[in-house]
Formats: structure tokens, sequence, C-alpha cells
């Protein structure tokens, strides 16, 4: 789904790796703060040049569906919480990913039918929408930035 959406701007993801990992170690009531919770993961391992994402199971008291921290330490990494469902996780780590590569929320002016209409199928709008449109500006953005470019694109 993630290579599907990215397609359109000639960028590929490859995983190299995946594994299960233990439970969190932090309490249920500290874990609604989505970098906090990203700085656990994050600190299981050492820094190995890649960027990480992390499927967690749905957390209640968090704020959002996902997260991603470009410049985080030791490495880019985003979380996604999971969905019950292929395509919604796959979308939303292609949104995770789009952030991890400097593009930011689309916002929707829903008093403006005609752009609303337009940004709701768009892969950066806030929310759990299925959109995964995107426009050359995002692509070309995309394809400057730091993350693409670091991996060789």
């Amino acid at each position: 789904m993630v290579n599907t959406i990215w397609s359109k701007a000639k960028i590929a993801f490859v995983i190299s790796d995946c594994l299960m990992e233990k439970p969190l170690d932090m309490a249920k009531s500290a874990r609604s703060n989505d970098q906090r919770l990203l700085g656990v993961l994050t600190s299981r391992h050492d820094p190995d040049n890649a960027i990480h994402i992390y499927l967690v199971n749905s957390i209640e008291n968090l704020s959002a569906g996902g997260g991603s921290y470009p410049n985080s330490e030791p490495e880019p990494a985003s979380f996604v919480q999971w969905y019950g469902n292929d395509h919604a996780n796959g979308r939303a780590w292609a949104h995770e990913l789009g952030h991890l590569m400097s593009l930011d929320h689309l916002e929707i002016d829903y008093s403006n039918e005609k752009q609303a209409a337009q940004r709701v199928k768009n892969l950066m709008t806030i929310g759990l929408s299925a959109g995964s449109d995107l426009t050359g500006q995002q692509i070309d953005a995309a394809k400057g930035s730091n993350l693409v470019k670091r991996f060789g694109g």
C-alpha cells in the first residue's frame, strides 16, 4: 500500500527487517504523549542508519493515530496505531512517511466546497481519511527532502 501511494513520486520503500517487540515498558497513563511514546520505542535499539516505523496496538489515551519525528535521535522514526486492516495501516504509514519527507498536514476549509472536495482525497489530510492523492508540490518537496537524499533519491 505504501509503495503504491508513493509510486506517484517514483519513491519506493524497502523493509529490511520486521520484528515483534516486547510490550511497552511505560505506564499506560504516560502513553498519551506522542513524542514520549516514540522516545521509549526508539531507545530500544542502537543507531543503525535506518528509518524505524513502529506499528503499535491501539492506545486509548493517545491523541494521534500516528506520529513522525524527522529530526529524532538516533534516526528518523514514526509510529502508527493499528487500525485493524491493511489498507488503513498502509495509508497511515504512507502519511507518516510523508511527514518524514518534510510534508505538513493539508488543512481543509469545509466552507469552500470545491477545495474541500479536492483536499479530502489528499494523503496529507489530517485525520482518518482514506485519501492517497499527492500534489505536484508535495511530490517535489518529498523528492527534495533530506530523507530521500540521504537514501539515494
